[in-house]
């Protein structure tokens, strides 16, 4: 995820990210949470990151053409 440098001449220097999340699986869910960040698969990123040129509908389908990650966890003591 890559990170954004804020600069200002009289404001201290802000390091910032954004996620975009969605509905979590089923396995994320079960521990009590109800979003989870879009794994965008590696081909799309460059065209996700620079989109100038690119259409909403082209952006959309890069979300839908996500990576699916199975999360595991388990409960610590």
């Amino acid at each position: 995820m890559p990170v954004v440098h804020w600069a200002h001449k009289t404001d201290p220097d802000l390091y910032s990210f954004a996620a975009v999340t969605d509905e979590p699986p089923p396995e994320v869910a079960a521990t009590g949470h109800n979003r989870c960040i879009i794994s965008i698969k590696p081909e799309n990123v460059g065209q996700w990151l620079s989109p100038a040129g690119v259409s909403q509908s082209q952006l959309e389908a890069i979300l839908s053409d996500r990576q699916s990650p199975f999360y595991e966890h388990w409960i610590a003591a």
